[in-house]
């Protein structure tokens, strides 16, 4: 998962990436956690997602066609057993977190701001585009020998549609802004972030 870390003032900022969905994760997760002993663990989610993954009641998922994709393209890697949701990275995050008592949030857009960006940047050509992606996509699967290469070209094919481009840029953007926020009472903070975001994000905290 590739920790890196960086300083905001006197704030040590851990940062993991994620390739959602990897069972192996779930281990680094809880090692990070137990060493790194941090005051809070954010993760590259909404705020709202946070309870709706602590209380999971074990339904099946409602994906789109590109999630299916995405997870028939890694378990040809990792095999069935490997891939899980809701993301163990994050589940794992929340449920040590909750046994330690410490906070953990999600930095994401909420579903508000999220679907106001969603409606400025995503036009009906672009999902018409992004439709003609995923049915081609279909047939060729994700290119990838690793689960980070499959994640990495999944974010990039999509990145190709100027739209969905912008929509990411935005979610860094408030993933970075929400943890500045937080580094003004916080000693030291563990972010989980999917690893399409991670280099992005890394540079708007600099």
């Amino acid at each position: 998962m590739n920790p890196q870390t960086i300083n905001l003032g006197n704030v040590e900022i851990r940062i993991l990436s994620t390739v959602k969905g990897l069972v192996s994760e779930s281990k680094i997760v809880e090692t990070e956690i137990d060493s790194f002993d941090p005051d809070l663990v954010a993760l590259g989610m909404g705020p709202e997602e946070i309870n709706g993954t602590r209380e999971w009641d074990g339904e099946p998922y409602d994906m789109s066609g590109w999630d299916e994709i995405y997870g028939l393209s890694l378990r040809k890697i990792v095999g069935d057993k490997g891939v899980k949701l809701p993301p163990p990275s994050f589940s794992t995050a929340i449920k040590i977190s909750d046994s330690k008592e410490i906070d953990v949030i999600g930095i994401d857009m909420d579903e508000v701001s999220f679907t106001e960006a969603y409606t400025k940047n995503i036009s009906t050509w672009q999902l018409f585009k992004r439709g003609r992606l995923e049915s081609s996509m279909t047939k060729s699967g994700i290119e990838g020998e690793t689960p980070e290469e499959i994640a990495l070209n999944m974010e990039s094919s999509i990145r190709q549609l100027s739209g969905f481009a912008n929509l990411e840029r935005e979610r860094v953007k408030t993933m970075a802004e929400n943890l500045r926020i937080h580094s003004e009472t916080r000693k030291k903070i563990l972010s989980i972030i999917e690893v399409s975001n991670v280099s992005e994000l890394i540079d708007e905290l600099k």
